[in-house]
């Protein structure tokens, strides 16, 4: 709890860059892991510059040292499993991993320091329509109000070295087919993990269909439960209709919250009413994944 709001739980992630949910196919390579020599097609969940969430159906443990190709780019490099972060019925197992390259960054993506959920700056994935660079984006509240009214914003690019048009990036990667390249294996390769979603996977009982495009903004939110509990986090994505959020609270799929967003400390702020549509664990017993949909 904070000590100036007991009601108020805090957050307890710590990163050396800003992290953002996107799916990016990437081929794994293990040489005598835990589980064995094998190659494996999956995606990630979520990534920064150093690491990444990835999911798994072989079986790894901390410790092991894994290859990891970035199917969208060729680029690669040797990654370290820091340990497991969700298990689920479909055996296909969620992994922290941390490049064990210093300096080496596979994915293609310039990532800010951690931006903390007392600080009122969003951010946003944008890409450069000139050079198409891709960059995790320091933005103020005016700079998100006027990239979801037209699109788009004008930004100095260090790359193209002119003032060009920068929009969302894609969020959901596909492979790039070489003509050419084949890639030696250890093992025969197992069929792909099926692509995580950016958001919490759906709950038994049916399938929703999104109306809204997911894009990928960080904002300051405030969350409050109707048991009077507080607490502030960064959304993953938003959408017209809603929003991924991490949360260090449990809460219940169908519950009814109340939320600021964006949040500014002080502010005469507009809260709406959220419903939990769907949950996902991040870290067992610390940390969910929650898709929420306003409630109009």
């Amino acid at each position: 709890m904070n000590a100036d709001n007991p009601g108020r739980m805090e957050n307890r992630e710590r990163r050396q860059t800003e992290r953002v949910m996107v799916v990016i196919p990437v081929r794994v390579l293990a040489f005598g892991s835990s589980g064995g020599s094998f190659t494996e097609d999956t995606s990630t969940v979520e990534i920064n510059r150093a690491g990444a969430r990835i999911a798994l159906k072989h079986r790894v443990a901390p410790g092991d040292d894994l290859r990891l190709i970035n199917l969208e780019n060729f680029a690669e490099a040797d990654f370290r499993v820091v340990g497991p972060t969700r298990l689920d019925c479909g055996q296909v197992a969620e992994w922290g991993v941390e490049c064990a390259e210093r300096g080496r960054n596979i994915w293609g993506i310039d990532f800010p320091a951690p931006i903390g959920p007392e600080e009122s700056h969003a951010s946003a994935l944008l890409v450069c329509q000139g050079c198409k660079r891709e960059v995790l984006s320091v933005l103020s509240l005016m700079e998100v109000q006027m990239l979801e009214a037209t699109g788009s914003l004008y930004r100095l690019c260090d790359q193209c070295g002119q003032l060009t048009s920068w929009v969302h990036a894609n969020i959901i990667r596909q492979p790039r087919s070489p003509e050419s390249t084949a890639e030696p294996s250890p093992a025969p390769a197992a069929e792909p993990s099926p692509p995580p979603e950016p958001y919490p996977v759906a709950q038994p009982g049916g399938v929703e269909r999104r109306a809204h495009k997911r894009l990928p903004i960080k904002l300051r939110i405030l969350i409050r439960t109707y048991k009077g509990q507080e607490e502030t986090s960064k959304t993953e994505n938003v959408s017209k209709g809603g929003f991924a959020v991490a949360l260090g609270s449990m809460l219940a799929v169908g519950e009814i919250v109340r939320v600021v967003c964006p949040y500014t400390a002080g502010a005469q702020d507009l809260v709406q009413k959220a419903e939990v549509r769907r949950r996902a664990v991040l870290t067992p017993g610390e940390r969910w994944l929650y898709g929420m949909r306003y409630v109009r």
